[in-house]
């Protein structure tokens, strides 16, 4: 929809504001980039749907400007690395113009000293990782967001950090999703699974695994080693696995045969976003062991590619598996998972693993992480997908569902006075 207003006639400055407000793309709107509200004609409109919702976006005219100060005042505790890969560059204009201000709030100093601040947004899992492994400065900079959060309770936090807390551990994961399962008709199911304190224990248990296995280490916490895991086919490969030391705790988890494709679904506070992705093809003892790290397995099927020897990874789909998966995925199942899992553990931004098992469609949840990063660059590209043929550029759609999200928690549940 494109609309020109023109308001060049008129002999008085009464008559141009007068046919101004008589047009129907004319309103006051905040400008997205200039931290103002403009007050005046809009020359160009472009609206657009995306998944249901719609989005509007302006280019403002020169009217009469009026500054205005923010309602509210957001922090955001996440690693320079972690700001500077997600949809958070650029986003204190955008927010400002929905009448908030956003901060990024240093753990290397006091917070009071940043503040006040009515809500934050954190990724302390990055910090909490370097902590439990002994990191002294983490240590200080953990306990120092934790007595801020204790000694502010009039500020929000998302998420709380025992709801956080929940999916730093394998077993906890499991433990909190067993609850959420109907055992005579589950919305879904999950892997049978065992802990061992140590890898020097893995063949006592060999009489009670069913092979084939996944090896993980049990911290889901933000280290390199938590993404390396270990694919083990057969009982007579419990003897080959030399990548863990004896003081790891692990978890054995039954591998599901799923064709190759995982279902990866993000959710924003109960909106999900699903997409697939190249996975494990089903396994015989004949596939050997697999040691391989999760974030390195390929993002996306290549027709141009053979499939990943390396990993036993579907990467070509000559048999269309994906779209296969993807016809038979129930999206209104997916959001009843999701509306499940998030009630249990109490998170606004988080995603799950999904896999269809292979001759049953069951579908079994195999893996839960907090605000991952990966979401915001999907998110984004779908978004620029759909402007491109409008003539924007960079703007995300994360930041706009992002600042939609703030705004409704803190009108609806405003902060209580400090």
């Amino acid at each position: 929809m494109v609309q020109k207003a023109n308001i060049g006639r008129g002999k008085t400055k009464m008559d141009k504001m007068m046919r101004r407000r008589e047009l129907p793309c004319v309103y006051g709107a905040r400008s997205l980039y200039r931290k103002q509200v403009a007050r005046g004609a809009v020359l160009i409109l472009a609206a657009f749907e995306n998944q249901g919702r719609s989005w509007v976006f302006g280019i403002l005219s020169v009217g009469k400007i009026k500054r205005t100060m923010p309602r509210w005042t957001v922090g955001l505790v996440f690693t320079k690395k972690k700001i500077e890969r997600s949809g958070f560059i650029g986003i204190e204009d955008y927010a400002q113009g929905r009448n908030i201000r956003i901060v990024q709030m240093d753990l290397s100093r006091s917070l009071e000293s940043q503040g006040p601040v009515d809500a934050i947004v954190h990724k302390m899992t990055d910090v909490v990782g370097k902590m439990r492994r002994g990191d002294a400065e983490a240590q200080v900079q953990c306990d120092r967001f934790m007595t801020f959060c204790e000694e502010n309770p009039h500020v929000i936090v998302l998420d709380r950090w025992e709801n956080v807390e929940k999916v730093l551990d394998r077993v906890d994961v499991f433990d909190h999703l067993r609850p959420c399962i109907d055992t005579k008709d589950p919305l879904f199911k999950i892997p049978h699974y065992h802990t061992l304190e140590s890898i020097k224990y893995i063949t006592k248990l060999a009489e009670e695994l069913s092979f084939p296995v996944i090896c993980k280490r049990r911290s889901a916490c933000s280290s390199a080693e938590a993404h390396q895991m270990t694919l083990v086919p057969s009982r007579r490969h419990l003897t080959d696995m030399h990548d863990y030391n004896d003081s790891e705790a692990l978890v054995i988890q039954q591998f599901i045969q799923h064709d190759g494709v995982i279902v990866k679904v993000y959710v924003i506070d109960g909106q999900i976003h699903v997409s697939t992705r190249p996975s494990f093809m089903n396994v015989t003892e004949e596939t050997g062991m697999v040691s391989f790290d999760s974030q390195k397995l390929p993002k996306q099927f290549d027709p141009t590619l053979r499939t990943d020897s390396r990993y036993h990874v579907l990467s070509s789909d000559t048999n269309h598996m994906q779209r296969r998966k993807e016809e038979i995925l129930d999206h209104d199942r997916l959001r009843r998972i999701s509306s499940v899992v998030q009630d249990q553990l109490g998170l606004t931004f988080f995603g799950f693993d999904v896999l269809l098992e292979s001759g049953t469609n069951d579908y079994y949840v195999v893996d839960v992480n907090y605000f991952p990063s990966k979401w915001i660059k999907m998110l984004d590209d779908q978004l620029l997908i759909a402007l491109h043929t409008l003539g924007f550029k960079n703007v995300p759609l994360f930041q706009s569902m992002f600042i939609d999200i703030l705004q409704e928690r803190l009108t609806r549940c405003p902060p209580l006075p400090a």
